[in-house]
């Protein structure tokens, strides 16, 4: 999935999803994203699915289009890229290319070390660094007998 961010003044101020081809501009009738920035044109810019990932095509915008900083016609669009049309910024997101951060990283790091142990061979053990399961402080206080006020209401 590939998004475009809105920035103003670095904020974030809007995420649109781009599932099609998609046109940029000022004029409602003509544009599927509306600025109201008077520096963009009426029609200024497309994004389009390509074989190998986003294409952005100015479209004889008075302006101009800017990719990173740069004067362009045409670009194809890579994560990050800030596509800046009058004095509107846009930050491309391939969530393809987005390292995804693991819900339960103890999980990860279990798959990981288990993986390691399966290779076999090469020297390196870590079985020994496995997570183990932590204690609830709960469980503690119920074996030792201990009435600190707790109490299982499941039952």
């Amino acid at each position: 999935m590939a998004f475009l961010t809105i920035l103003q003044d670095e904020l974030e101020l809007k995420h649109v999803e781009l599932i099609g081809p998609i046109t940029i501009g000022r004029l409602p009738a003509l544009c599927d994203l509306v600025s109201r920035d008077l520096k963009v044109s009426r029609r200024h810019c497309r994004i389009e699915p390509a074989p190998d990932g986003w294409l952005l095509t100015d479209l004889q915008s008075s302006n101009g289009t800017w990719v990173n900083g740069k004067a362009r016609q045409q670009s194809r669009l890579r994560d990050g890229d800030e596509v800046q049309i009058g004095d509107t910024v846009l930050r491309f997101r391939d969530s393809a290319m987005i390292r995804r951060r693991p819900a339960d990283p103890t999980h990860v790091l279990a798959l990981q070390l288990a993986r390691a142990g399966q290779s076999g061979g090469d020297g390196d053990d870590f079985g020994e660094l496995a997570p183990r399961p932590i204690p609830r402080a709960w469980d503690r206080l119920n074996d030792s007998g201990d009435s600190a006020g707790l109490s299982d209401t499941r039952g």
